[in-house]
């Protein structure tokens, strides 16, 4: 994976990050639902970003 490759997936993770809290903060009783796609997603972004911050500290 090259540089760019990996400021790339930093930025979506951040991204959809961001868009989770949005909804946190727009529902009524502090909690929501998201779709399996989503939770896909974000298990991907989630395990990418691990990966990214292991080689980033060798």
């Amino acid at each position: 994976m090259t540089y760019q490759e990996k400021l790339e997936q930093e930025k979506a993770y951040k991204e959809y990050e961001k868009h989770l809290a949005e909804q946190f903060a727009q529902s009524e009783d502090g909690e929501f639902e998201i779709s399996d796609s989503e939770c896909k997603e974000l298990e991907y972004l989630k395990q990418a970003h691990q990966e990214i911050g292991s080689t980033d500290e060798n």
